[in-house]
Order: structure tokens, then sequence, then C-alpha cells
């Protein structure tokens, strides 16, 4: 009898605080992927309900889904140019991508790294050993794009910025997703 209202008591605890929502929903992001519509104000209801039907056309065009635009191609644009054209430096750098710059930003950057496929997977600012020596600060263009982890290492130098200086890398994807540019 013990054992059964024990039993009852936890199963009435557990009901009160489980979240019995449908799995697919536990794990949706906390911020809606398109933007939500409130309900009309309960004047207009009426003439929404009697206005005439748009014909199918018009309503199929409303629910194209358009792909979002191509980063690199945007980069481009905004002044961004391929590393590897400006100074003796590869294509494809094995564990930063395809690597563009504006060149009057040399040499603190942004460096914006895209992966073989045009998609932006990490942020890096080239910081010279000097300029930490001196206690300088420095301020970055900021990046739009979400940071998943930042990594901070010592170069001594590479063509394009020649003297030592740190690489202090925003990675926009996960570190799984850095093997897209490992090689």
């Amino acid at each position: 009898m013990r054992n059964a209202l024990v039993s009852a008591a936890l199963a009435a605890l557990l009901a009160l605080i489980a979240d019995v929502r449908h799995p697919a929903a536990q794990f949706a992001p906390f911020f809606p992927s398109t933007p939500q519509t409130l309900a009309p104000p309960a004047d207009t209801t009426e003439r929404i309900k009697t206005a005439p039907r748009r014909s199918t056309k018009a309503h199929r065009k409303r629910d194209i889904v358009r792909s979002p635009p191509n980063q690199r191609k945007v980069a481009e644009k905004n002044g961004y140019k391929r590393v590897s054209d400006l100074v003796n430096f590869p294509k494809f750098f094995p564990g930063l991508g395809i690597i563009f710059v504006k060149p009057d930003t040399l040499p603190l950057g942004p460096f914006l790294c895209f992966d073989r496929r045009d998609r932006l997977v990490a942020t890096v600012y080239m910081v010279p050993n000097k300029d930490i020596d001196d206690h300088k600060s420095w301020e970055g263009a900021g990046s739009a794009a979400p940071v998943d982890h930042v990594s901070l290492y010592f170069n001594p130098g590479h063509p394009g910025v020649d003297v030592p200086h740190y690489h202090v890398v925003l990675w926009h994807v996960t570190r799984k997703q850095e093997a897209r540019v490992a090689k």
C-alpha cells in the first residue's frame, strides 16, 4: 500500500513538472524562423471573411521560399577582395578556407573566411604583437553572423601580414562544422 501511494505521488509530481508537448516542439528554436503575424482586430474580421478570394496564382507567389543571398557575393559587393588576388597566398587555405579582406583594413581586418560553398564560417582579426606590446586598444568591424566560439593563436607572419601577430578567429560554425575548411 505504501509503495503504491509513493508511486502515485511521484507520478503526480512528474505530471506537474513534465513538459508533455510534442517532442519536436521542445527542441524548436526560441525565436521563430519566420515573422509572426498578429490576428486582425475584431472589427475587421467580418470584412476579411467577405472579401473576394484571390486567384491561386497570387497565393502561390506569396508562398515562394527564397534562399538566402550568397554571402561571398555580398562581401564582394561591399568591397572585400580575395586575399589570394592581393598577395601571394593560396586560394583555399586549410583551416580557414577562402579568405576575403578589404585592402584598406589591413593588417587588422576583418578577414572573412568562406567554405567551398560560399558559406561564411569565420571572421578573423590579425592583431600585430607590437600593438599588443604597446597596449593599444583596437576596434574591428562587427559581425552580423552569430558567433559559436572563438580561437586565439600566434602566427609568425605570412604574405599580407608579414609581422608576428595573433589570429583572433570568431567562428560562426560549430567545432564539428570547422571540418568544412580543414582541407
